[in-house]
């Protein structure tokens, strides 16, 4: 006998992905009895390890759907078992399909934004079964998106779900580092901020005053790396287990994605990063984090973009800090002080 089938709709970046995993895990802990369908990003792919239960299956689909994505999607759903569906990304084509299978309850979280964009439009909205608006056009402090998605699901929240993670890294060096930071490099936001080689080496240096060994990783983009690093700190690429020793406490891991990344983050003692994935990870594991949220403001619009997106994905506990980097190196440090003595 078919059981009834529930599907969420989660196919966007992976950062964002992890501010909805206790909602998704929320859906599945009260529907054990149902088989639950998650659509992810293909850019999630290798994080798919995030959700371990035996009445989800995954699928991988395009953050930006394609036409033959969506009809793929449409003729899913004249799946007669399917009773519930959860958009958790809302994608305009998404908010369709309520107004199509009518016998389906739909759950949906909806923006409102500035100059009056509503997604769905009202007409789309009334077909929903149940929805909470995302109000980025807000001008006041509201409710984080991982807020909404759990008064979406309806259930309580913080119950802090767990990951059962137990992966080994391949060869002893790398299982050998331990009570390091963690430091990403983001070479597009290091670009836009203006800071050089030399600028990265002063904050390394400052935050080996603190802690000596540190672990840097960065972003997979091979065209926007520089390679001033291979000549001071030592080198282990992922690809090959291949390590370039300079003797030196601090060492860029190269190619390093999935299981070993997250790793890195739950083994380190802080992180420090730009506001993205990596913040997100450590937020999972409770660490201690400095999340680097760097903003471009020209004008009011951009004041309220950045400060409402700051409330939508801002993580609440304890060892969360975060600082607005400034193109000036030393002032950036002076910012983070608080966060590297305590």
């Amino acid at each position: 006998m078919n059981k009834k089938k529930i599907i969420i709709f989660k196919n966007d970046a992976t950062g964002d992905l992890i501010h909805s995993r206790e909602a998704i895990y929320n859906i599945i802990n009260s529907n054990k009895d149902k088989e639950i369908i998650l659509f992810l990003s293909e850019s999630s792919k290798e994080f798919s390890f995030l959700f371990q239960e035996k009445n989800l299956s995954i699928r991988f689909i395009k953050n930006k759907l394609t036409f033959v994505d969506k009809i793929k999607i449409f003729l899913f759903f004249f799946d007669k078992h399917i009773y519930k569906t959860f958009i958790l990304t809302p994608k305009n084509f998404y908010f369709f399909l309520p107004f199509i299978f009518k016998k389906i309850k739909f759950y949906g979280v909806c923006i409102e934004d500035i100059d009056d964009y509503n997604r769905p439009n009202l007409f789309l909205k009334k077909y929903l079964y149940k929805f909470v608006i995302n109000k980025r056009n807000a001008i006041f402090k509201r409710q984080s998106i991982f807020d909404l998605q759990n008064l979406l699901i309806g259930k309580d929240y913080n119950q802090n779900y767990k990951i059962d993670f137990n992966h080994k890294f391949k060869d002893k060096y790398t299982s050998d580092i331990k009570d390091y930071f963690h430091f990403h490099i983001n070479q597009k936001k290091f670009d836009k901020l203006g800071w050089k080689i030399s600028d990265v080496q002063i904050l390394l240096n400052e935050l080996q005053k603190y802690k000596r060994k540190i672990i840097i990783t960065r972003d997979i983009e091979k065209n926007l790396r520089n390679m001033e690093y291979y000549k001071k700190y030592n080198i282990y690429d992922f690809n090959n287990s291949k390590l370039i020793n300079n003797m030196s406490d601090i060492t860029l891991m190269e190619n390093v994605a999935g299981k070993d990344l997250y790793k890195i983050i739950k083994n380190a003692y802080k992180v420090i990063a730009f506001h993205g994935m990596i913040t997100s990870f450590a937020w999972m594991e409770k660490k201690n984090v400095m999340d680097l949220y760097f903003c471009e403001i020209n004008n009011w619009n951009d004041y309220r973009k950045y400060r409402n997106s700051f409330y939508e994905f801002k993580p609440s506990y304890k060892g969360y800090d975060f600082i607005i980097p400034s193109n000036d190196i030393h002032k950036t440090i002076r910012k983070m002080n608080f966060f590297l003595k305590k």
